[in-house]
């Protein structure tokens, strides 16, 4: 679901939410490895909108999705380690068709192992595509260090640049006025209860963002805590996920249409659970509450993207 979400979702896949998804992440691999997830089902989303053009129609739709990620990670040597992967989605509507979103994520990330702490570099390039025309393609790089406290307690840090170059799609503007750089400092704790079986992770960043028009320059703090169970249930391990993200946005100028200085506070309360079918295969259902309250009439709106999938992992 956090793909359908619109655009950048695609791209929010950090090192740090790949953790969150896989505690054992963190640990260094022994031999190269080589893994594929596909998973294909319907989203339905009470509100379709794009965040990124403070776009929402007001209607809802379902979607039929497919996801697909490739991972390969090898050690370089000792205490060292090249992650690359390569993800893509697709959603197609039922009915609006022009908010169609295809989306391309690669990535890579070395890191080495210190012994004090393990610092590390990650380079991501993103492609979107709405309503099959070119929409958004992002670059961005993320140095880190990261470090291990005890067997229970996880902390990370890094900053991140990004790139933002918006392309007009045929059915909905999308100005080159937003492109944009965005710096961001943040880091994250995780808490490990009960070895991987159950973790709390939460993080902070900061962002400050410079558009080509002054209008979307903007300083953000982001807040994030998600709790992760897992429990025996079936031929493996089922996990259930509950989210709760926090974003307070303040513009740096007037935002012409509105003669005002334009204020957001973003809420967003996700609920995921994934259940083993067999050795390979899976069923995840996927929810998110989203409360996005603004003094720009466009971006003040309340949003429900429920999901389910069906995968394979190899």
């Amino acid at each position: 679901m956090n793909r359908v979400m619109m655009m950048t979702a695609a791209f929010a896949v950090c090192a740090g939410d790949a953790l969150a998804a896989d505690p054992e992440a963190a640990k260094k691999s022994s031999g190269p490895s080589f893994d594929i997830e596909i998973a294909a089902g319907v989203d339905y989303d009470s509100n379709v909108s794009v965040n990124q053009l403070d776009a929402n129609t007001g209607v809802d739709d379902f979607a039929a999705a497919l996801d697909a990620d490739f991972d390969f990670s090898t050690p370089l040597g000792p205490d060292t380690e090249l992650q690359l992967g390569y993800g893509f989605s697709q959603s197609l509507h039922f009915d609006l068709t022009a908010f169609d979103l295809q989306s391309h994520l690669a990535t890579a990330d070395l890191s080495h192992d210190f012994g004090l702490a393990e610092i590390g570099a990650a380079y991501r390039f993103a492609y979107s595509r709405l309503g099959g025309d070119p929409f958004l393609t992002m670059h961005q790089v993320n140095p880190y260090i990261s470090k291990f406290i005890g067997k229970t307690l996880y902390v990370r840090g890094g900053y991140t640049y990004t790139d933002k170059n918006f392309e007009e799609p045929a059915t909905i503007p999308a100005p080159a006025t937003r492109d944009a750089t965005n710096d961001s400092f943040g880091g994250d704790v995780y808490l490990f209860l009960n070895g991987v079986k159950s973790y709390l992770v939460g993080g902070y960043e900061r962002e400050i963002e410079k558009a080509v028009s002054d209008e979307f320059d903007f300083h953000a703090d982001n807040f994030r805590v998600r709790f992760a169970q897992r429990f025996p249930f079936g031929a493996g391990d089922a996990e259930l996920s509950l989210g709760y993200r926090f974003e307070d946005r303040n513009y740096d100028n007037q935002t012409p249409s509105i003669l005002a200085v334009r204020a957001d506070e973003r809420h967003r309360f996700q609920a995921d659970l994934e259940i083993p079918l067999t050795k390979r295969a899976f069923a995840r259902l996927e929810f998110e509450h989203g409360d996005y309250k603004s003094n720009l009439p466009s971006a003040d709106y309340k949003q429900d993207l429920a999901g389910v999938r069906l995968g394979l992992r190899f």
